[in-house]
């Protein structure tokens, strides 16, 4: 089922528009009900599937028409999720279509600033100048202005609404940042979208006070893409920056931690960083590489000892399948962090499932 606002949309845009008092109630047209969800316009009725598109998801709640291209099989998918601070992302692929914020639209006194970075070329106008931008490159548009923009082939997309209030004090000038295209192979903003992608992952099961500090972080990492006061720039790169950077090494150590040659100058050479400085983002938070490694190996190796998937691995298979060429390493590593050996640990996991059974 495809939910926006409350609005069952497998009923038809006609039974959908009816009850418009149903859509004004929604805090924002960028809130969506439930706050986290997944959308697929494959949940229309297929008859219907513009027609709600265009009406429901685009006028009443983006508030923009939004025109398919009438040569490609129409489709969107994606992820919605708001953020503390009136911070909202959406991530979402799709086929060719063309978007406008019509003068008409504007008189829902939106002034927020609107993030938009995509896979594909794309073309348009904001503020009375053209735009064209290339596979990769982001954007910023003013949700209190007129814009169009047409995306000739399918994309994948990251949305990001913020709050003017909020990002312009971070920004030199904001109106010179506004419809300017930043490329595709700035590190900054490679860097602010592997954030996002690990927000996308993880962020849910947070804390308040984490999704806030994560929030501050998107603000300080969106104002260095754009141009940074020289204090929001300075506190932007102890904190945002670096914690974004730290969030990326940490992503890249879990996917590599089978590799048994890993090391800090590999990893320090991939993020364009010297193994020193990288060292002391994790000094900074009381460990080592090193530490930091190990303990995320000995994680991984616990997680497949308490799993029936891995019955068939011997203790060395998981040794080894976690980055340990050496077995009596491993286990003497697994004790002292476990108080128990692999072996303890596979014992006790089949004994609760003999008790259970």
């Amino acid at each position: 089922m495809f939910w926006y606002a409350g609005i069952d949309c497998r009923r038809g845009p006609m039974a959908s528009v009816t009850d418009r008092a149903t859509v004004s109630a929604a805090p924002s047209p960028w809130v969506p009900q439930p706050p986290d969800f997944r959308f697929s316009t494959d949940d229309f009725p297929e008859a219907d599937r513009i027609a709600i598109f265009r009406e429901i998801v685009g006028k009443q709640l983006l508030r923009q028409e939004m025109e398919p291209h009438p040569d490609h099989r129409f489709y969107v998918h994606g992820t919605a999720r708001p953020f503390p601070g009136r911070l909202f992302a959406v991530w979402s692929s799709g086929s060719p279509h063309s978007i406008r914020r019509t003068r008409d639209l504007l008189s829902d006194g939106d002034d927020g600033l609107l993030f938009q970075w995509t896979t594909s070329s794309r073309f348009g106008e904001h503020l009375g100048r053209e735009v064209a931008l290339g596979p990769g490159d982001a954007i910023l548009f003013s949700c209190a202005e007129t814009r169009s923009i047409t995306l000739p082939s399918a994309f994948e997309t990251i949305t990001i609404k913020v709050p003017r209030s909020a990002l312009a004090p971070l920004l030199r000038d904001t109106d010179s940042c506004l419809g300017r295209p930043v490329p595709g192979n700035s590190t900054t903003l490679r860097l602010l979208l592997r954030y996002l992608e690990v927000l996308r992952e993880e962020l849910p099961s947070a804390t308040r006070e984490l999704q806030d500090l994560a929030v501050a972080h998107v603000y300080d990492l969106l104002a260095i893409v754009f141009g940074a006061t020289r204090d929001a720039s300075e506190a932007a790169r102890r904190r945002g920056a670096r914690a974004a950077r730290l969030v990326a090494i940490k992503a890249d150590i879990d996917a590599h931690l089978e590799d048994t040659c890993f090391s800090i100058a590999v990893l320090a050479a991939r993020h364009g960083m010297t193994p020193r400085s990288l060292q002391m983002l994790f000094e900074e938070e009381g460990a080592t590489f090193t530490e930091f490694l190990r303990a995320q190996r000995l994680s991984r190796a616990r997680r497949m000892l308490v799993s029936r998937r891995f019955d068939g691995y011997r203790i060395i298979d998981i040794a080894l399948a976690c980055g340990f060429s050496d077995v009596s390493y491993f286990n003497r590593m697994f004790r002292a962090r476990y108080d128990a050996t692999p072996s303890d640990i596979r014992a006790a996991r089949a004994g609760k499932d003999v008790e259970a059974t």
